[in-house]
């Protein structure tokens, strides 16, 4: 993936997924600057405030777009 890959809005699956609560370890583009990326995903705890992480982290996590397999909505349910 490269930085023209992210989107706002769109959801990234990790590389080496983890079980989040039950859920995989998704992470959704909140925004989107030159230099950083600001997300939401099931290990933000309740709350919290959206994370702000370099663009170079955040592709360094991610592997690819996982938006159109997810339920509308909802984040997808782990499974091994």
């Amino acid at each position: 993936m490269t930085k023209e890959d992210l989107k706002a809005g769109r959801c990234y699956r990790a590389k080496k997924p983890r079980n989040v609560r039950g859920f995989y370890n998704d992470r959704q583009v909140k925004r989107l600057t030159e230099t950083q990326v600001q997300y939401d995903g099931p290990a933000v705890a309740w709350g919290r405030k959206y994370p702000l992480v370099s663009i170079e982290k955040f592709l360094a996590w991610a592997s690819h777009d996982v938006t159109d397999d997810l339920p509308p909505g909802e984040w997808q349910d782990f499974h091994d």
